[in-house]
């Protein structure tokens, strides 16, 4: 079976599509479908929401799906978060890798580069974590 980080590797450069589930374009929940379902564990997808989940819902997703969330010093490459920006309400997540110099890296997809990317897991990237899960 090939890692989670790895599979989602396989989907570097995509373009960015909200609700995306293929290789003409990916959202961050379908990076993660698809990914997943490429490592071998297929999940629940979703495809009726808007750029702003609220009350809860994503993080309720991710419970129903990977149980409770761990740590985040427990975070290792292969592992999901969720985020969120400037305070605001956890919408975005990501797969976590390791960085090629040394750390961890997330894998996601960028809006505002337009594709998915993977870049090194720094302090203002960690600060925007809300949960980690282990799938």
């Amino acid at each position: 079976m090939t890692p989670l980080h790895e599979a989602a590797r396989a989907y570097l450069g995509t373009p960015f599509r909200h609700q995306g589930r293929s290789r003409s374009g990916l959202d961050c929940i379908g990076l993660l479908v698809l990914a997943l379902a490429d490592a071998g564990r297929a999940v629940a997808d979703v495809t009726t929401y808007g750029r702003d989940p609220h009350n809860g819902l994503l993080e309720a997703n991710l419970i129903r799906e990977f149980g409770p969330a761990i740590a985040k010093e427990d975070a290792r490459p292969g592992d999901l978060v969720a985020m969120a920006y400037l305070g605001r309400v956890t919408r975005h997540v990501a797969v976590l890798g390791d960085y090629p110099e040394g750390g961890l890296s997330l894998i996601h997809t960028d809006q505002t580069l337009g594709r998915v990317v993977e870049h090194r897991l720094d302090g203002v990237w960690a600060r925007r974590i809300t949960g980690v899960w282990r799938a």
